[in-house]
């Protein structure tokens, strides 16, 4: 799906569509809250007899929303604080971060 305007990719992080509210808090500052798609896949790396399994939650969010993210910032998602560990915009007005759960 490509995201021609502002417009539609407000209304693809709309919370009655595909989006969740969330609080995003940078480091000394104070929260707002932005839409995101949040996604919390599951991983299993299998390396032989024993393998690890993990989750790796990111985060999809407009780039206007988090201008200025930085690694660390906390983003409360329900209940669960996460910080900012891998930020990836794309150039398009759409940011990606990777988060680690707190």
């Amino acid at each position: 799906m490509t995201l021609e305007t502002a417009s539609d990719l407000a209304s693809f992080l709309d919370t009655d569509t595909h989006g969740t509210a969330v609080t995003y808090t940078p480091s000394g500052g104070s929260g707002t809250s932005i839409n995101v798609i949040f996604n919390n896949e599951y991983l299993m790396i299998d390396e032989g007899e024993t393998g690890v399994s993990s989750t790796l939650p990111v985060i999809t969010c407009r780039t206007s929303d988090v201008s200025s993210v930085a690694i660390d910032d906390t983003f409360l998602i329900g209940s669960t604080t996460y910080k900012a560990k891998v930020i990836r915009p794309d150039g398009t007005g759409v940011t990606e971060i990777q988060l680690q759960e707190q």
